[in-house]
């Protein structure tokens, strides 16, 4: 394919999603009063939503609505979220937590206690519009992959806009749950300019060369940086799926 027809390809490629309206990439939670065990709990939200919640801060904390299953468990005798990030800072209820015997957390107003996994709890599900996809895939795979995403309630898929620094700080911590050192990002390169595929006129936070290397069109970013930086659009890479309002009819797959 000579450089016109590329360029037009690519052009057709990034047409239809060229004006969503922006999302909180956080997204939200859902407290479920129905009383399931661990497993049980993790299937539901997976199926519902985007996953039993990792409980990241004291913003968390603060929107307790009761006691109930999060998305911490341990396996091999590691305590880690359901994406796969390690325990971090957050504190356990009581100074004898957790219990040797007990594999599964239960989030109360004072912290996180270690529960049996076949209890039956409520349980938190997280609603968040980022998704981490842990396939590889060139760029231009990765973004058909995401547009081929079935609508969520309403909603449609499109490559990741990093619009804010809470955005970037947010993409950075899920990035380094992936399986490869980089992820893409909606970010792309064409007809001089820089861009995010689904917000064409959002800002872009930090510099870029105006004029790349022609083998380095496409942005992707890692857990150790808040940065997008240039890359080859051909290479392979996990990638982030954002969800949000559709700006067209007919998106999606579902």
């Amino acid at each position: 394919m000579d450089s016109y027809l590329r360029c037009v390809f690519i052009l057709v490629l990034l047409t239809p999603l060229m004006h969503l309206g922006s999302s909180d990439l956080r997204g939200s939670h859902c407290y479920i009063k129905e009383s399931k065990n661990w497993r049980e709990a993790d299937q539901h939200c997976r199926t519902h939503y985007s996953g039993l919640l990792t409980v990241r801060d004291a913003e968390h904390e603060a929107t307790h609505s009761g006691d109930g299953w999060v998305g911490l468990r341990r396996t091999d005798g590691v305590w880690t979220w359901a994406g796969g990030q390690p325990l971090g800072v957050l504190h356990w209820e009581n100074d004898d937590e957790p219990k040797d015997d007990k594999h599964c957390a239960q989030w109360k107003s004072g912290g996180l206690i270690s529960e049996d996994c076949t209890n039956g709890k409520k349980f938190y599900c997280a609603d968040q519009n980022l998704v981490l996809i842990s396939e590889e895939k060139t760029w231009e795979e990765a973004l058909q992959h995401c547009r081929d995403l079935p609508l969520s309630r309403g909603m449609c898929h499109d490559l990741a806009t990093l619009e804010t620094h809470d955005d970037h700080v947010f993409a950075k911590g899920e990035a380094k749950t992936a399986a490869t050192d980089e992820v893409w990002t909606g970010l792309r390169y064409l007809r001089s300019r820089w861009f995010w595929v689904g917000d064409g006129d959002k800002a872009i936070r930090h510099e870029l060369p105006a004029c790349p290397d022609q083998n380095n069109l496409c942005g992707a970013m890692s857990g150790s940086s808040l940065d997008v930086r240039p890359r080859n659009c051909t290479e392979k890479k996990n990638f982030f799926c954002q969800r949000r309002a559709c700006g067209y009819s007919g998106g999606g797959s579902g």
